[in-house]
């Protein structure tokens, strides 16, 4: 089954934090959803594990639909980020928000490409 199928669309009447994943080229976008947090984030790191478990996998985490994230979200972040660049892929994220962008600086995450948009990572992925 291709990965992007492993993720289907969540209920719309879904509470709380949920992903959806599917192929854009060569890259898996895990669009995340809600707030990510200690009660949620088991809810999502399933979808993350799967996209970052695949042979050289690229990966897009895009933030934009999410509305407040924890420490446990930027864990779940860096856990992706560990095991994309583990085998040998990597991940980019996307988020437009002023304070998403700012707690991935100040929690020195910035470090991981981000874009504020989908079009721009995807730019920068078919370079590569």
């Amino acid at each position: 089954m291709p990965l992007h199928d492993s993720c289907p669309l969540p209920p719309a009447d879904l509470p709380g934090a949920h992903a959806r994943c599917f192929a854009l080229g060569r890259a898996t976008v895990v669009e995340l959803h809600g707030e990510i947090d200690v009660f949620t984030v088991g809810k999502i790191t399933a979808d993350l594990d799967s996209a970052t478990g695949q042979p050289v996998p690229h990966v897009i985490v895009d933030l934009r639909p999410v509305s407040f994230m924890d420490s446990s979200g930027l864990h779940l972040l860096n856990r992706a980020h560990r095991r994309a660049r583990a085998r040998s892929g990597g991940i980019q994220l996307v988020s437009d928000q002023p304070r998403i962008r700012q707690l991935l600086r100040l929690t020195a995450l910035d470090h991981i490409p981000l874009s504020a948009t989908l079009d721009d990572t995807h730019a920068v992925t078919a370079r590569r």
